[in-house]
């Protein structure tokens, strides 16, 4: 699908893409957290800039009257209320970062009202919104790479688990039993700090590995002489 050349968004439009009611985005709106605009179809207004006298201390500077056409931000307190009360009388709207747009300067009453319909969203700030709200997230083909393939990231550390095995039959030589084989790993998980699972799922895990341990061990051996298994694999990677 080709994307939207319509660089706005009503706030139905935005329920539906969050899926989340019209009061949630007030209160967003009302946290300074999201930038809520609407049309302004040519009224009269005195348009200047805040500027600082001293620290924290701004005062109002107008620049000129004149009748106002396009669309503007809404402060917080009027996004939130517009919201909830459906139509509100807007007396002044932001324009920028230190100006502002007031349509009630000396001697002239704001006749100016907007409904909640009229509300609109640059779809620049919803992606702007969007970025920073996400939750961070590992990049999923690295994430499928280490993996091997798509999915769920494992329960488990299987990785570990099976250089633990070998570094356990390398340096300490093969357990006497897959019981105690068993045990060890399990002890490993432990150590790690990592999530273990039941000893039943570690058992099935090894078998084949035990099997074809004790049949190398047999190749060994030929004779069927009593040397211990241990023994046998260290002199033999010796």
């Amino acid at each position: 699908m080709a994307p939207s050349p319509v660089s706005y968004l009503t706030l139905a439009d935005l329920c539906d893409r969050w899926h989340v009611k019209p009061a949630q985005i007030a209160a967003v709106a009302l946290e300074g957290k999201l930038r809520l605009s609407i049309p302004v179809p040519g009224i009269f207004a005195e348009i200047g800039e805040y500027v600082e006298i001293d620290d924290d201390n701004w005062q109002r500077m107008p620049e000129e009257r004149r009748r106002v056409t396009g669309i503007f931000d809404l402060y917080p307190r009027d996004a939130w209320a517009l919201i909830k009360d459906q139509i509100r009388v807007i007396t002044d709207l932001s324009r920028g970062n230190d100006g502002f747009i007031d349509f009630e300067p000396e001697g002239h009453e704001a006749n100016f009202s907007a409904a909640a319909d009229d509300i609109l969203i640059r779809r620049d700030e919803v992606e702007r919104f969007e970025a920073e709200s996400a939750p961070a997230h590992r990049d999923v083909s690295e994430a499928s790479a280490a993996r091997g393939g798509p999915g769920a990231p494992p329960k488990y550390d299987w990785d570990g688990f099976w250089i633990e095995a070998c570094r356990h039959i390398h340096d300490e030589g093969i357990p006497s039993t897959q019981a105690a084989m068993v045990r060890d790993l399990l002890d490993w998980f432990d150590r790690s700090g990592a999530a273990a699972p039941d000893p039943s799922t570690v058992k099935k895990k090894v078998s084949r590995l035990w099997k074809a341990l004790q049949v190398g061990s047999s190749a060994m051996r030929g004779d069927g002489g009593g040397t211990d298994s241990r023994c046998r694999v260290n002199q033999g990677v010796a």
